[in-house]
C-alpha cells in the first residue's frame, strides 16, 4: 500500500483528507456560491454557443431514444405514475403528459443516462450534461417568459462546469470507493443549474448545496448485476436537486463548507491524494473547464471506446482467422471494463454489456464498430461469446484517461498492435459537427419522424430565436415503441 494510504484500481481505499489551512483558506462552498449567483449571459461567446448547441442535440437525440425505445424506461415511468408524479406542469420527454417538475427532471435525466450514450467529461470520468441540461430544462419551461433562452444557456453551461470542476478533484479514485461520479458531483451542478434560472443568491445557493452534500448518492454496486440503478442514477441527482433548492428557499439551514469541510463532499466521497482547492476554484467564471467534454460515438462505456474503434478499424482491413485478442487498459477502467467475471464475459443484459470491454470488442470485430445499439440484440450471438473466449483484458499503468491498446494475433502466427490514447469524441481526436448530427438523426427520426427531427435540430442550432416552451412542446408529445 502506498505511504498515502489508497489504494487505487478498484481495490478498498482510505481517503486521504484534503489539508486543514487550505480548506480554512479557500472557501470552496461559498466561491462556487458566488460564482452560480453571479454569472453572467456575457460569459456566452461564439465558442460556448456552439458547445452548448451541440452537446443539447447530442442529448435531446440520445433522451428521446430511451425514452421511446429502451427496456428500463416502462417500469421507471410506471413507478412514477404510481407515485403521483404526472400532476404538474413539466414535459418529461416523449411521454405526452406533464409532470411536477421534480419528476419531469428525474425522468429525463434517468432517460438521457440509459444507453450510456451521453457526453463525458474524462477529467471527471463522469457524464455532466445529463443532468445539467435536465435540471436547466424543467426550470426554464416552469420559468416561462420569465425567463430567456440566453438564460437557458448559461444555466446549462454553470452546471456543467460545477459537476465537471467537483468530479476532476474526486477523479477516478472515487470509483475505488464505489463512488458514481455523474450521480455524486451531478447533483451539484443540477442545484447550479437550477439556480441560474431562479437568480438565487449566494447564501440560499450555498444552502442548496449543503443539502445536496446530503442527498448526493451513486453506488458502483450495478456493476453486480448490470442493474437499472446506473440508470437511475442522474435522476435522482435532479430530482433531489429540486428538493435541495426547495428547502433552501424555504430557509431551511443547510450545512455549510459542504464541498471543502471535514465531513464534506471531497473527503467523504473520493481518496484522491491530488485534490487541488486552488485548481478547483480558480478561474471560475473566465476559464470553462467544462468545454473539453466529449461526445460518445458509441453506446457504451467511455472505457471501451478505444477497444470498439480499434477493432471495427482492423476488422475491415483483415479476414484473417483471430487466434486472441489482447485489450490493455488503464487499471482504474480495468476494474470497470475489464474484470473476467462471467457477466462481463458473457453479459446476459444491456448493462452488462455496456461495461464489458469483451463484448465490445468483439462485436466490433465480428460487426464493425457503429451497430450503435442494435449491438444489443446480438447477446446471445455463439460468434460473438466464442471471440469473447479469446480476449484478454490486461491493466497497464503507463496508459491514461480513456487510452486503450490493442494487440491481435492471428491463425498465421502473425500479430498487430495499434494504441489510441484518445477516443473518437475527445479533443485530440474531434467528432465533427456533422457527425453529431448524424447521431441525432439515427436516433430522434424513428421518434419523431424525419420532419419534425430536423426541426427540433433547427431549433436548438437558433435557441436564441425560441423559447424553451417551444423546443419542449415539440420534445414531450408522445412516442413509444412499447
Amino acid at each position: 500500500m502506498p505511504s498515502n494510504g489508497v489504494v487505487t484500481n478498484g481495490t478498498s481505499a482510505v481517503a486521504t483528507k484534503l489539508n486543514e489551512s487550505e480548506a480554512a483558506n479557500i472557501p470552496v462552498t461559498e466561491i462556487f456560491a458566488d460564482f452560480v449567483a453571479n454569472a453572467h449571459t456575457d460569459s456566452l461567446d461564439l465558442e460556448m454557443r456552439e458547445k452548448l448547441k451541440e452537446v443539447i442535440v447530442d442529448y435531446i437525440g440520445v433522451t428521446a431514444a430511451a425514452g421511446y425505445s429502451v427496456d428500463s424506461t416502462p417500469p421507471i415511468y410506471k413507478a412514477v405514475l404510481a407515485l403521483g408524479g404526472a400532476e404538474g406542469s413539466s414535459t418529461a420527454i416523449t411521454k405526452g403528459q406533464k409532470f411536477t417538475p421534480q419528476y419531469a427532471g428525474f425522468l429525463n435525466a434517468t432517460f438521457g443516462h440509459s444507453m450510456d450514450f451521453d457526453d463525458t467529461y474524462s477529467p471527471g470520468t463522469l457524464h455532466a450534461g445529463v443532468t445539467a441540461i435536465s435540471a436547466a430544462l424543467t426550470q426554464a419551461e416552469l420559468m416561462g417568459s420569465t425567463s430567456t433562452s440566453d438564460r437557458f444557456l448559461l444555466a446549462v453551461a454553470v452546471g456543467y462546469e460545477v459537476t465537471c470542476r467537483l468530479g476532476r478533484e474526486l477523479g477516478y479514485e472515487a470509483y475505488s470507493q464505489g463512488m458514481h461520479n455523474t450521480a455524486t458531483a451531478g447533483i451539484f451542478g443540477s442545484v447550479a443549474a437550477i439556480s441560474v434560472l431562479k437568480r438565487l443568491t449566494s447564501r440560499t445557493i450555498e444552502m442548496a448545496f449543503g443539502f445536496a452534500g446530503s442527498k448526493a448518492s451513486g453506488s458502483m454496486q450495478y456493476l453486480e448485476n448490470g442493474s437499472h440503478n446506473k440508470r437511475l442514477h442522474a435522476g435522482f441527482a435532479v430530482h433531489d436537486a429540486f428538493l435541495c433548492v426547495a428547502l433552501a428557499e424555504a430557509g431551511a439551514l443547510g450545512a455549510t463548507r459542504i464541498v471543502e469541510g471535514k465531513f464534506g463532499f471531497l473527503n467523504a466521497y473520493s481518496p484522491n491524494p491530488n485534490k487541488d482547492l486552488k485548481r478547483l476554484t480558480e478561474g471560475l467564471g473566465t476559464h470553462w473547464e467544462w468545454l473539453v467534454s466529449a461526445l460518445k460515438p458509441y453506446p457504451a462505456c467511455r472505457m471501451t471506446h478505444g477497444f470498439i474503434e480499434m477493432a471495427g478499424d482492423l476488422a475491415q482491413k483483415h479476414s484473417k482467422e483471430v487466434k486472441g485478442i489482447i485489450c490493455a487498459l488503464s487499471p482504474s477502467n480495468f476494474s470497470v471494463v475489464g474484470h473476467r467475471t462471467p457477466n462481463k464475459l458473457h453479459p446476459e443484459n444491456i448493462v452488462d454489456a455496456q461495461f464489458s470491454a469483451y463484448f465490445q470488442t468483439a462485436n466490433a470485430w465480428i460487426y464493425g464498430s457503429n451497430t450503435g445499439n442494435a449491438a444489443y440484440n446480438k447477446l446471445d450471438d455463439p460468434r460473438i461469446h466464442a471471440l469473447c473466449e479469446r480476449i484478454t483484458c490486461v491493466k497497464d499503468s503507463s496508459i491514461k484517461g480513456f487510452g486503450s491498446t490493442i494487440e491481435i494475433e492471428y491463425a498465421d502466427g502473425s500479430k498487430e498492435k495499434q494504441d489510441m490514447p484518445f477516443p473518437l469524441g475527445e479533443a485530440e481526436h474531434p467528432y465533427t459537427r456533422d457527425r453529431v448530427d448524424q447521431k441525432f438523426f439515427s436516433l430522434a427520426t424513428p421518434v419523431y419522424g424525419k420532419d419534425d427531427a430536423t426541426r427540433i435540430r433547427d431549433m436548438v442550432n437558433s435557441i436564441e430565436k425560441h423559447t424553451i416552451a417551444e423546443l419542449l412542446d415539440l420534445l414531450g408529445r408522445e412516442a413509444s415503441a412499447f
